[in-house]
């Protein structure tokens, strides 16, 4: 029916201009009043959607962990490939999207996550949901991997999924403050070459 389409279309407008608005600059920064306008949207159907900035805020990273999400599945789940080869291959497509995109660009959650004491209780805690689920993704494989004999035992999956998480947010930051993927380069190499060789 065309008012359910014209709904869902306008909502994913203001989602998509949102996004890329705070990317560029920060949450707190960007007001609603120019992301309506780059969506040429009424305030009023901003409501209409939206109980308040925070509550986009929440739908943003909502939306942006599912479709990455989304991404990482059919690679972990890939059983053509070893689980270290998967657990691999999720950091290259992140490095390939950072080449392919420019290596000063700017994630979205990665983004406000450098907010976060300045960020509202509840988007706070949707930030920490979506690293959660990231990481929650990482240690499954990581199981997979030592049961396999690929990544030593003596490594709690849990924490070392976390490292992992950190360590790729660290060296994307720096990669921004250099302009060059060497960062994001060297986290692979240390990672997969030297961290997760070490099987004892």
């Amino acid at each position: 029916m065309p008012p359910v389409v014209k709904d869902i279309s306008t909502r994913e407008k203001l989602l998509e201009i949102g996004a890329q608005a705070i990317a560029e600059k920060s949450f707190n920064s960007c007001g609603l009043a120019e992301i309506l306008k780059r969506a040429g949207v009424p305030k009023g159907s901003f409501y209409h959607y939206f109980a308040s900035k925070e509550d986009f805020g929440v739908a943003l990273i909502e939306k942006d962990i599912q479709e990455y999400m989304e991404l990482l599945r059919p690679i972990l789940s890939d059983r053509r490939r070893s689980p270290l080869a998967r657990l691999r291959a999720v950091f290259e497509l992140s490095r390939d999207e950072c080449k392919n995109h420019g290596a000063a660009r700017r994630c979205l959650i990665p983004k406000l996550a450098l907010e976060t004491a300045q960020l509202s209780e509840t988007v706070h805690a949707a930030v920490k949901c979506a690293y959660d689920q990231w990481s929650a993704l990482l240690a499954r494989v990581i199981r997979e991997a030592q049961a396999a004999g690929e990544i030593g035992r003596t490594q709690d999956p849990d924490r070392l999924a976390n490292v992992l998480v950190m360590l790729w947010e660290g060296a994307t930051i720096r990669m921004q403050i250099d302009r060059s993927l060497q960062p994001v380069d060297d986290f692979l190499a240390f990672v997969f070459d030297s961290l997760l060789n070490e099987r004892g």
